[in-house]
């Protein structure tokens, strides 16, 4: 993997209950910048609690700093298809389809926004739709055909999600392209009972060129940090 400047992961039950805490204490509110930043790393996370359900491997996660510019959020796991230790970074674009959107449908929808001609984004950027208005949603096979056809320069995988029962934390999410993928209903309650509270991973490169992990009980840092909240 490529060796990143910030070397702190967060386990996404920590991000939901970070972002639950900052809407209880109303340091954030709905309609500003730093609300909707916010809120793109939370639906990362609840997105991140399904896969986990799907794959039964652990994730881990940071918000990306402005001044990179690109991607929203970066998130981590574990591989051991080439080292014992290596772990994994996957780059993720957030969008939200919402009452606010023109587009009536999502494949116009993620036409005119991440996957627009002038946007570029690699096969280890995962494009994360987040669906957020009451709509039918087709089947997941009928959208990646759409995908398909518009013979899309980009492999990057296209996953949505949103809620399946608008009074319960009841979740629905898949990957629509380049395949279908990652197909899971949750309740996001129950996943997040299920999961133990992990600590922060510190990553750290040794002198073999391994990565070594540290996890340290009074680890003092907050996931929206970066945003000036903790």
């Amino acid at each position: 993997m490529i060796f990143l400047a910030d070397n702190l992961w967060f386990p996404p039950l920590n991000v939901i209950h970070h972002f639950r805490e900052l809407e209880r204490q109303r340091k954030i509110v709905p309609g500003s910048e730093i609300y909707r930043k916010a809120a793109e790393c939370y639906i990362v996370a609840i997105s991140l609690m399904g896969i986990m359900k799907t794959l039964n491997r652990e994730f881990w996660m940071q918000l990306v700093s402005d001044d990179e510019g690109s991607p929203d959020v970066r998130t981590g796991c574990y591989e051991k298809k080439i080292r014992d230790n290596d772990f994994a970074v996957q780059d993720v674009e957030v969008v939200t389809f919402d009452e606010h959107t023109s587009e009536t449908n999502l494949i116009d929808f993620l036409m005119n926004t991440k996957l627009a001609r002038k946007k570029s984004y690699d096969d280890q950027t995962t494009i994360l739709c987040h669906v957020h208005r009451p709509i039918l949603v087709p089947p997941y096979a009928e959208l990646q055909k759409a995908l398909a056809e518009k013979n899309l320069a980009t492999h990057a995988p296209i996953i949505i999600i949103g809620k399946s029962d608008p009074a319960k934390e009841m979740y629905s999410m898949a990957q629509i392209y380049p395949t279908v993928d990652l197909v899971a209903t949750f309740d996001l309650a129950q996943e997040c009972l299920r999961h133990p509270k992990r600590r922060v991973l510190r990553l750290k490169r040794s002198g073999k060129s391994t990565i070594e992990v540290m996890s340290t009980p009074d680890e003092k840092h907050y996931p929206f940090e970066k945003l000036g909240l903790v």
